[in-house]
């Protein structure tokens, strides 16, 4: 079988003008690099410092907490042994050598008649799963990280 005949295929183009030549490229060569490279270290620094102080964020929280009270007595109402002005601990329940924090229901906030909430907060306080809160001499409580930094109440 024979083929019919093909067009000659050329794959260069023929010689045309001369090229500008591109003097800005070979002028600027250095100050583009020696920019990069200070934009690429600006970049890094900044990464890391978010890196760090991301870290720093999350090892430590602000736990709030509140027990419901009668406004005029200033004592716990329900079951819970508590009042007003109460030494409030906070401990590591997996490791409760010792308390992580130590405040007061220092804060009294009137809801409505005769009750009241008696809040702690305590800034700074180290991150870990699950913490027992000790409220006055008899009321303990575990209650997860999360519960904390949102508000908990305890009933």
């Amino acid at each position: 079988m024979t083929h019919p005949p093909q067009a000659d295929i050329r794959f260069h183009l023929p010689a045309g003008p001369p090229v500008r030549q591109a003097t800005w490229r070979r002028r600027y060569r250095w100050p583009i690099r020696i920019g990069s490279i200070v934009v690429v270290l600006v970049l890094a620094a900044l990464a890391i410092t978010a890196l760090v102080v991301g870290a720093d964020e999350r090892s430590q929280i602000t736990a709030r907490g509140a027990v419901t009270v009668d406004c005029g007595t200033r004592a716990a109402t329900g079951t819970i042994p508590v009042s007003f002005g109460d030494q409030v601990q906070i401990f590591d329940a997996e490791a409760p050598d010792g308390p992580l924090a130590s405040t007061r229901l220092n804060e009294l906030r009137k809801l409505g008649g005769d009750t009241c909430l008696a809040a702690f907060v305590v800034e700074d306080l180290a991150v870990v799963d699950v913490y027992v809160v000790r409220i006055g001499d008899d009321y303990r409580k575990l209650v997860p990280a999360g519960a904390l930094v949102s508000g908990y109440l305890f009933e």
